[in-house]
């Protein structure tokens, strides 16, 4: 799509149980996906864990991802190195990191999700490399 203006909300996020394997509820919601975009975009997302909630550890082996903190608190884990996070932060979890995130606080985490393709993944699907 090409000189558009797309606006995305919040309304209607899933429930999405178990992210992860972490025990629980989070919220989420898929505003862009790699078919509506024309560069080596995955995704951009918007996600909500609840007070006490976590995303469970995971590792990524054909995209990385940006996460912007928009609100709470929180203690993100990127190979095993635990760093607390809060509003503005942007943490990155390269392609093969481990990561995974916990709210602190009273009030939950909500975060912007910009997931990007890797390279070889990327060449692949332009029909570059095999």
């Amino acid at each position: 799509m090409t000189g558009g203006l797309v606006v995305g909300d919040t309304a209607a996020a899933s429930a999405v149980q178990d992210v992860h394997g972490a025990a629980g509820a989070s919220e989420w919601k898929c505003f862009a996906r790699r078919t509506w975009l024309s560069g080596d975009w995955e995704a951009v997302e918007w996600a909500r864990i609840p007070a006490g909630g976590v995303s469970g550890e995971h590792k990524h082996s054909r995209t990385e991802e940006v996460y912007f903190i928009l609100s709470g608190r929180g203690e993100i884990l990127l190979d095993g190195v635990a760093t607390e996070v809060g509003p503005g932060d942007v943490v990155l979890t390269g392609l093969g990191t481990t990561h995974g995130l916990r709210a602190l606080g009273d009030e939950g985490v909500t975060w912007l999700v910009v997931e990007v393709l890797g390279p070889r993944t990327a060449a692949v699907l332009r029909g570059e490399a095999s």
